[in-house]
């Protein structure tokens, strides 16, 4: 302030207190939206809506530091809902979890200034999370690609609690688009056996809600399936199937040894396979070669040996495994002559099947489809 006095005369100059320091309006959120879905498994992401106006849209550009956020989610206790903190999620955005379903979200947003000074903060906040649609992802089937082996489905599910998805098994031949149902494999687990040979295995998985809601099948397969080098039990390694098989297909005509059950009332168990006078088992004779297959009950002192069936392998020729015994196999021939046929063991059972099939399929261009009865 400078006094002047009327005759002109200037007075001292005085100086009032500084002012604090000017500082511009706080950064202004005018509502917190959040995009996404109240789903589990979307994603949500908060945005704030800035006002119009030139002031706030100048305070934002220049003044604004940074934006800070946390997320809550709602717990009813005593009739009323409070909100938790979850600790670790401190950005914009945040996935839906399982855990969410059934609850609230909400989202918390804080603006600090260059200036240290930071707004009330400003809330938003979602529906109850309703459970996603199931789905199935990283589906694959585990397990060594031979005849022997165990196979098992793998996946993540998602989409609420997990109620009663389904599994199918299936074979499908390498090249062709046909996929072949496999009757009563439904687990997650699968045994392969001497069908599955040159085949791929294909598990659908169709994923359902507890609810019942079902997803879209996703579908897993693996490498064709091979014969196995050898397979171990507890006791003893057995023999080297491929060997054996490859073997007896370079020789062209083979005999193998088999019982008969001529009393098909009776269960047969694995002691009578090795004593057959303890049962209703008849010996018999399975002639292979690259024509034809033969099944001959041997003579004895009082009779001659006689031919019971004996066939091509023309279709509608095939050769039927029993997933519940691995002792025993069906040779059809036609619709009047088959014969049922116990041997000692699911070695030999494969060999026999893997052998029969291999040269119809050599010699006879018989379709392996032709051979496991599968219609296409």
């Amino acid at each position: 302030y400078t006094p002047v006095r009327s005759d002109s005369v200037v007075g001292e100059l005085r100086l009032s207190e500084p002012t604090d320091i000017i500082l511009p309006e706080l950064p202004k959120v005018e509502m917190l939206a959040l995009t996404g879905k109240a789903v589990e498994g979307d994603v949500l992401t908060a945005v704030e809506v800035i006002p119009k106006s030139e002031t706030q849209q100048r305070v934002w550009s220049k003044y604004k530091k940074d934006v800070r956020y946390q997320w809550f989610c709602s717990s009813e206790m005593e009739d009323r809902k409070s909100y938790e903190p979850l600790p670790t999620q401190r950005s914009c955005s945040y996935k839906v979890r399982l855990e969410d379903i059934g609850r609230c979200l909400r989202c918390e947003c804080i603006v600090t200034d260059v200036f240290g000074r930071s707004t009330e903060p400003v809330y938003a906040e979602t529906a109850p999370i309703l459970p996603g649609m199931p789905k199935i992802d990283k589906l694959e089937i585990e397990g060594r690609g031979f005849h022997t082996n165990l196979y098992a489905v793998r996946g993540i599910y998602s989409g609420g609690k997990e109620g009663k998805s389904r599994i199918q098994w299936l074979r499908s031949m390498v090249g062709s688009p046909d996929l072949i149902s496999i009757p009563g494999e439904i687990g997650r687990m699968y045994e392969a056996n001497v069908d599955d040979v040159s085949y791929r295995l294909v598990a659908i998985y169709t994923p359902v809600r507890e609810d019942g809601v079902e997803g879209q099948p996703v579908s897993a397969s693996t490498d064709p399936i091979a014969v196995a080098f050898n397979f171990a039990t507890e006791a003893l390694q057995e023999p080297d199937v491929y060997k054996e098989v490859k073997q007896k297909l370079d020789l062209g005509s083979v005999k193998f040894e088999a019982l008969c059950d001529k009393d098909r009332s009776k269960k047969v168990t694995f002691d009578i396979l090795f004593d057959p006078s303890m049962g209703s088992l008849e010996k018999r004779v399975l002639e292979v070669n690259r024509k034809r297959v033969k099944v001959v009950k041997p003579g004895s002192k009082t009779s001659f040996p006689t031919t019971e069936i004996r066939g091509s392998y023309a279709p509608p020729f095939h050769v039927e495994l029993f997933r519940n015994d691995q002792h025993r196999l069906r040779i059809v021939v036609d619709s009047e002559n088959e014969v049922d046929l116990m041997v000692q063991s699911r070695h030999l059972r494969d060999v026999t099947v893997l052998v029969i099939r291999g040269l119809a399929q050599r010699f006879n261009s018989t379709s392996l489809n032709s051979l496991l009865k599968i219609e296409t």
